[in-house]
C-alpha cells in the first residue's frame, strides 16, 4: 500500500510508523484545533497559518481557517502566494454563515473568490459542506481536492458535505479530522465509518457511498484491510 491510516494523529510531528513498516502519511497543520489530517506526501512542508511568521519563514504551504479575513490581509496573502509559489489549504463553505458572509462581501462563493484571487490552483479545500455544482465543476477543472470532516461538521450542526456529487464531478475527496470532540482519537477510519452512515441518511439509500470509495478516501487506494476496519468501527 502507498499509505496506511492508523488511529494515531500527528500535528507537527513525524508520521507514525506501523508494525509492518508502512507509514501513516498526513498533512500536518500547526494550528490548535484546526488540523485537517489530509493524506499528502511525506516531502510536503508543514502547513502554517498565514501570518507574519509564515511569511518570515518563507512557508510554501499556508492554512486559512476562514476566508472571512480583512481586505488588507487578503491582499497580502494574494501577493505572498503568487510571488512565492505558495499553496493554500483553505476552509471553504464549511458553514452556511461563512458562505453567506463571503457572498455578501464579495458577491461570490468562497471557491469562486479563491479562483478570482489566483489562489485556487494548487489549493486544497477543507469542509465544503455548502459547495454547489459550479464550485465542484471549477474544483474538478483545476484539480482541487476536497477534504471533508464528517464527525466535526455533523456534530456541530454544519451539515454533510456533498461527497457523492463531488466524486461525480471528478473532485478527489479525502477524509480529515478537526478538533476531536466527536472523534477523540482523530481516526480517519472512524471518519470513514461516520461518512458511510451520513451519506446513506442524506440520500435515503443504504450504502450510498461504496466501501471501495471510502477506502480510497481514507487510504488513497481500495484496500480490503482498510475496508474491514471501516466496517468494524
Amino acid at each position: 500500500m502507498s499509505a496506511v491510516l492508523t488511529d494515531a494523529f500527528c500535528t507537527g510531528k513525524s508520521a507514525p510508523q506501523l508494525d509492518d513498516g508502512l507509514l501513516c502519511v498526513r498533512m500536518r497543520v500547526c494550528e490548535e484545533n484546526a488540523a485537517t489530517a489530509a493524506l499528502t506526501a511525506l516531502s510536503d512542508d508543514i502547513c502554517l497559518p498565514f501570518d507574519e511568521d509564515a511569511m518570515r519563514l518563507g512557508c510554501k504551504n499556508l492554512f486559512l481557517p476562514s476566508l472571512d479575513i480583512p481586505d488588507k490581509t487578503l491582499d497580502s496573502l494574494i501577493e505572498y502566494a503568487l510571488e512565492n509559489g505558495a499553496r493554500v489549504t483553505a476552509v471553504c463553505s464549511a458553514t452556511l454563515e461563512e458562505a453567506g458572509i463571503i457572498d455578501s462581501r464579495f458577491g461570490k462563493s468562497p471557491v469562486m473568490l479563491l479562483h478570482e484571487c489566483g489562489l485556487l490552483v494548487g489549493c486544497t479545500v477543507v469542509g465544503g459542506v455548502y459547495l454547489d455544482k459550479d464550485d465542484l465543476a471549477l474544483m474538478a477543472q483545476e484539480n482541487v481536492p476536497l477534504v471533508v470532516r464528517p464527525s466535526f461538521d455533523a456534530g456541530y450542526g454544519h451539515g454533510v458535505a456533498p461527497v457523492i456529487a463531488a466524486l461525480k464531478a471528478g473532485v478527489k475527496v479525502s477524509l480529515g479530522t478537526a478538533d476531536g470532540v466527536y472523534n477523540k482519537d482523530h481516526s480517519v477510519l472512524a471518519e470513514a465509518a461516520y461518512l458511510r452512515l451520513l451519506t446513506a441518511a442524506q440520500l435515503n439509500r443504504r450504502d450510498a457511498l461504496s466501501l471501495g470509495a471510502l477506502s480510497i478516501m481514507a487510504a488513497g487506494e481500495e484496500n480490503e484491510e482498510v475496508i474491514k476496519r471501516i466496517v468494524c468501527r
